[in-house]
């Protein structure tokens, strides 16, 4: 649904740190979601060369040209069709329950309505955060993991809070249904994880020189021998992509209904939760302890005597 097709052509008279930035300031008549939108669609230009992604640099004497396409309805007059579960808000962060089959934000191949769509338009404040790309996300869950997310409101919190990610001072907490019995009761699987060299999507457990340190706690709840699965606890010491998934298809119990790192597809969905997050508020310096409560698809898989799990 395009009509109307105009063409405008801007030189920059000054460095820009990303394409975005830059034709947001020239176009004034455009949000930033649609500066966006047309950049992802193939109408902008950097010096004749087609341009698809929004945060690289513009130089002075750059020249870019736009094809100003008449946007979609849809994307004049976005609603969100996603409601975000809140848990905990106050005027700094604010923390929810998200739910399984949601993308964190946009990413490569991503096209539906994702966590950060939604938090952009109930809080459009976010959009002055330092981070254009990814304002207010200070770590992220799988597509098909659930639970407790952090999002902060504004450049201070946002980095204090991946700080605290980064140093690990925020306990984490998941809750897994995965394949056979562990060998273990407790334990902590040391594996450093690379990216694998056949499928980039994809990671797996490398050598020391080639991967990054990922560490994984455990703890069996209980073993059901006559489904050959468990319920167990899961504490990540590291954050790395796809760690938990990757770590116990490792050791021998991959997390079911996992259909990349997995064998068995006896589950729905992806039978990871994250329950809970514990750490310091960045700002009050108050301690946070936020849970999510096991999604009923996980209780009523693990029957009727664990359904106060």
């Amino acid at each position: 649904m395009t009509s109307h097709v105009k063409h405008k052509r801007f030189k920059a008279r000054k460095t820009y740190a990303r394409l975005d930035h830059f034709l947001t300031e020239s176009l004034t008549e455009m949000s930033r979601s649609q500066v966006a939108h047309i950049i992802k669609g193939n109408h902008v230009k950097l010096n004749d060369k087609p341009i698809y992604k929004k945060n690289i640099e513009i130089h002075e004497g750059d020249v870019v040209d736009v094809e100003l396409v008449e946007l979609d309805r849809e994307q004049k007059e976005y609603r969100p069709s996603l409601e975000l579960i809140k848990l905990f808000e106050d005027d700094y962060l604010l923390i929810i329950d998200k739910p399984c089959g949601v993308s964190v934000h946009p990413g490569s191949g991503e096209h539906r309505e994702t966590i950060l769509d939604v938090f952009r338009f109930l809080y459009p404040r976010i959009n002055e955060i330092e981070d254009a790309e990814r304002p207010g996300i200070v770590h992220r869950l799988d597509k098909d993991t659930s639970g407790v997310l952090i999002l902060a409101k504004d450049t201070n919190t946002m980095k204090r809070l991946q700080k605290q990610f980064k140093r690990r001072e925020i306990k984490k907490t998941y809750l897994a249904l995965v394949s056979g019995g562990m060998r273990y009761r407790n334990g902590v699987i040391d594996a450093p994880i690379g990216r694998s060299l056949r499928d980039r999507t994809r990671f797996k457990v490398v050598d020391n020189e080639q991967g990054r340190e990922a560490i994984t706690e455990f703890s069996v709840i209980r073993y059901y021998p006559d489904r050959d699965f468990s319920f167990v606890k899961l504490f990540p010491h590291t954050g790395r992509t796809h760690q938990l998934r990757v770590h116990l298809s490792y050791y021998g119990n991959p997390i079911l209904g996992d259909r990349v790192y997995g064998k068995h597809h006896t589950f729905k969905r992806l039978a990871l939760h994250a329950y809970s997050l514990e750490f310091r508020h960045p700002i009050t310096a108050n301690i946070i302890q936020s849970y999510s409560v096991l999604p009923e698809i996980f209780r009523r898989y693990l029957g009727k005597k664990d359904r106060n799990c």
